[in-house]
């Protein structure tokens, strides 16, 4: 199981980290341009907003992915703080994850439920026409990606609790 978890970590590092850094200069350049064309040169982009919108919703979500990959999202963990046992410490974050997990789940069905929606009404953007569910599948594909990073951090803390019982 672990492998697989490498494997998609060897994809995001080669594929998504790079497609997001991309992502992120062309909104701030898209921006950049945007200003610069109305306030300097009184042009009136139109369209430009809409094809940044697009954009910041998959970077917003890739970076949800990637924060998943790392265990980086904010957290309010107060628990090391207040208790020294290691087993507490990660029975709390084995509760917290399997938490997680319903939620995320919860996601997935919201997010699906979104993107079958928009298929089946056909809207795009006014400017370009682009289909909405450019954008709103990238919901869909955050929410299984970061489902199976909590897939996998169940599993490790699991394996670390078994480890701190074998130790103890």
């Amino acid at each position: 199981m672990m492998r697989i978890f490498k494997f998609l970590d060897w994809l995001l590092d080669r594929i998504v980290g790079p497609i997001a850094a991309v992502i992120g200069l062309l909104v701030a350049l898209g921006f950049v341009v945007g200003i610069t064309a109305r306030s300097i040169l009184g042009i009136a982009l139109f369209g430009v907003e809409e094809l940044i919108l697009l954009a910041v919703v998959w970077f917003y979500m890739l970076g949800a992915i990637l924060a998943s990959k790392e265990r980086a999202h904010l957290q309010a963990d107060f628990v090391p703080v207040v208790v020294k046992n290691v087993t507490v410490i990660i029975t709390v974050r084995i509760v917290a994850t399997v938490i997680s997990i319903g939620l995320a789940a919860l996601f997935i069905l919201w997010s699906h439920q979104l993107l079958q929606w928009a298929l089946a009404r056909g809207q795009s953007t006014p400017v370009f026409s682009v289909p909405m569910y450019v954008a709103q599948a990238s919901l869909f594909v955050a929410a299984i990606l970061m489902t199976l990073y909590l897939l996998r951090d169940l599993f490790s803390d699991i394996q670390a609790l078994k480890d701190h019982n074998k130790m103890t």
